[in-house]
Parts: C-alpha cells; sequence; structure tokens
C-alpha cells in the first residue's frame, strides 16, 4: 500500500473535481499554470490578510483621542482600551500577530468562487496511522525543533522563554492564537484551498510536498530557521489531510503541535 495512498472513503473530496488524471496522457497541456496559479494564490491571500489588518491598525492610531470630558466619570469595562496595561505601539503589535489570520480565514471563504463546495471540512476518517501520527507528532515536533536550535548554538530552554509581555489576558491571547486561530486559518488555507487546487494537477505525494514547502515559506518572516522547522510538520499535515479525506485532523494536529511548543515554552519559562 502507497504510504500517501489517499484515504478511500473520503478521498472524494479531495478529487472530485481532477478531470483528469495527474499526469496521464490526458491531462490538460499546462499544469504548471495551474499549479502556480494555486500557489500564487495562497501567498496572495496571505499578503491580501496582513495588509487589510495593517491598514486597520494604522488608521486606527490615527483617530484623535477623546476629550475628557465625553468620557463617563466611572468607565465602563467596554469603555476602556483593551489591554490597557499595553502602550500603543504594543498593542498594534499584538493586533498585527493575532488579527492576520481572523482575516485569512474570511479570505478564504469569500475568495472561493462557488461558495457551496467544501474546503474539507467533512467527516474524517482515522486509521490507525492517522490516529498515530495524531499522538506522536506533537513531541518530536518540540524535539526537532530543540535540535534545531542546538545545532545553531542556541540553547531551548533560554530561547524559549516568553517575553515579559506575555502575562494575563496578554499570554490568553496569545495561547488562543497558537492552539486555535492559527490552526484553522492555516488549514482552511494549505490543506484546504491550496491542497484541493493542487490535487487536479499532481499527484498525492507531490501534493503534500508542494503544500508543505509553501506553507514552510509563508513562516519564514523571522528567518530560515522557522520555515525549516514547520517543514516536516507541513508533510504530516498534507499526509493527515490524505489519510483522512478532511480538515478536521489537520486542524487537531496543527492545534496538538503548536500546544506542545507553547507548553515547552511556558516550562522553560517558569
Amino acid at each position: 500500500m502507497p504510504l500517501l495512498k489517499p484515504a478511500p472513503r473520503h478521498s472524494v473530496s479531495v478529487s472530485r473535481t481532477v478531470a483528469r488524471k495527474p499526469g496521464s496522457g490526458g491531462s490538460e497541456p499546462r499544469p504548471w499554470l495551474g499549479i502556480a496559479a494555486a500557489i500564487l494564490r495562497a501567498l496572495g491571500l496571505q499578503v491580501a490578510a496582513f495588509g487589510l489588518v495593517f491598514g486597520a491598525v494604522a488608521a486606527a492610531s490615527r483617530l484623535p483621542a477623546l476629550p475628557p470630558g465625553l468620557m463617563p466619570v466611572a468607565p465602563l469595562p467596554f469603555a476602556s482600551w483593551p489591554f490597557a496595561s499595553l502602550s500603543g505601539r504594543e498593542r498594534a503589535a499584538l493586533a498585527l500577530t493575532v488579527l492576520p489570520h481572523a482575516a485569512l480565514a474570511l479570505l478564504v471563504l469569500a475568495a472561493r468562487r462557488r461558495p457551496g463546495k467544501p474546503l474539507g471540512f467533512a467527516s474524517p476518517a482515522l486509521p490507525r496511522r492517522a490516529v498515530l501520527l495524531l499522538l506522536l507528532w506533537p513531541p518530536l515536533q518540540v524535539a526537532g525543533t530543540a535540535g534545531l536550535l542546538l545545532l545553531t548554538g542556541q540553547i531551548p530552554t533560554r530561547t524559549w522563554r516568553l517575553s515579559p509581555l506575555l502575562t494575563g489576558g496578554v499570554l490568553w491571547t496569545w495561547i488562543l492564537w497558537l492552539v486555535v486561530l492559527a490552526p484553522l486559518a492555516e488549514e482552511m488555507l494549505f490543506r484546504g484551498d491550496l491542497f484541493g487546487r493542487l490535487r487536479r494537477h499532481l499527484a498525492p505525494a507531490a501534493t503534500v510536498a508542494v503544500s508543505a514547502a509553501v506553507f514552510a515559506l509563508c513562516h519564514a518572516e523571522n528567518g530560515l530557521l522557522q520555515p525549516v522547522s514547520v517543514l516536516p510538520l507541513g508533510v504530516a499535515l498534507g499526509a493527515m489531510r490524505l489519510w483522512s479525506g478532511s480538515l478536521w485532523p489537520c486542524i487537531a494536529l496543527h492545534a496538538a503541535s503548536n500546544g506542545a511548543v507553547v507548553l515547552a515554552r511556558v516550562w522553560s519559562t517558569v
């Protein structure tokens, strides 16, 4: 049995749109155009999501402050700025970290020409290998990231220490972003929209490889270490998409992997 053979029960959700078998004689004459268009679409949605949030944050920073007389003497809880302990610059940095993923999820839904066509939110098949991957991958992700840090001369327990700003509500917002919002939005894009479009032109293994490479590329904003560390995760998530035929296990695996990293960073800080 091929290692990346799609789930027989739900593979129709991924490959139903394949008019011709990839690589067969009847395939479209220029499949690379479709592959390039799918990749550029994914990158464009990422840039558009950040651009929307950046524009909103920049516009909000230019709003004039309310005169003191217009505020109540005892402001209601909802009348004050969220995260009042942060400076304006720190609040902007938090917004630019968290909100692009919310915008990305909305853009992925809005950009689909046929809204009734599912992204992959189907009832999953869970073969034993998918369950094992879900259970074993999170500690492997932490161990692999620690190994990369050691190879670059960094001590993981020092590098993973949380910023002093990550306390209280800011810490919980950061955790919810990493464990809930980021896995949901990124799986909708990479193992949902992008994966389905690539699958029209590529075999299963190639689809997993290309979607994982684009996934890693979109994590390169802080240098090369992070994309190298998430590239194996992208391959694991692509395999999970094939094996289960659904996005739900991919979201769960992504959330568990990020959650394991969060636990390692919290443990390194206390």
